[in-house]
């Protein structure tokens, strides 16, 4: 058995020290969606991660909500390829109709609005790593300006 010396105590208490230091936080990356949805797959640097990987918020990805729209003053505008008569014209003729809301208010209730845009293959992706560094938080699309 080795004599405990203050030397190797103080070598012995940094390594426990140590043992408890906190993981490296890697941050915010920029991924790029390598694969499309269903078996969406983006890469980050040189590691592909796959879905199983990936935590996606809701709204980067098609999905419906419930809606209701209520407003005080509002107009609406339609506009119709269509033919003047019964006849068809060569080509259509287009005309437009404005329809004003009498009362000046308009509600829309319990409906429902379908998102239909999603991530395609190309996107740049804002990712945030858990502190296991095996699983990944899809964050939003990220945009640059040129």
């Amino acid at each position: 058995m080795q004599e405990i010396t203050p030397e190797r105590a103080a070598t012995w208490m940094a390594g426990e020290i140590k043992k408890r230091d906190n993981p490296v936080f890697i941050g915010i990356q920029i991924g790029t969606v390598s694969k499309p949805l269903p078996d969406i797959e983006i890469k980050v640097g040189a590691i592909e991660l796959d879905k199983t990987q990936l935590v996606f918020a809701e709204y980067l990805l098609q999905h419906k909500r419930k809606l209701k729209l209520t407003s005080s003053s509002a107009s609406l505008s339609h506009s119709k390829d269509a033919g003047a008569t019964s006849q068809e014209l060569d080509p259509p003729y287009k005309h437009s109709h404005d329809i004003d809301v009498a009362n000046g208010s308009f509600s829309l209730s319990d409906s429902d609005i379908e998102y239909l845009d999603e991530l395609k293959v190309g996107d740049e992706v804002i990712l945030m790593s858990a502190q296991d560094q095996q699983t990944y938080y899809v964050i939003d699309r990220a945009v640059r300006f040129e």
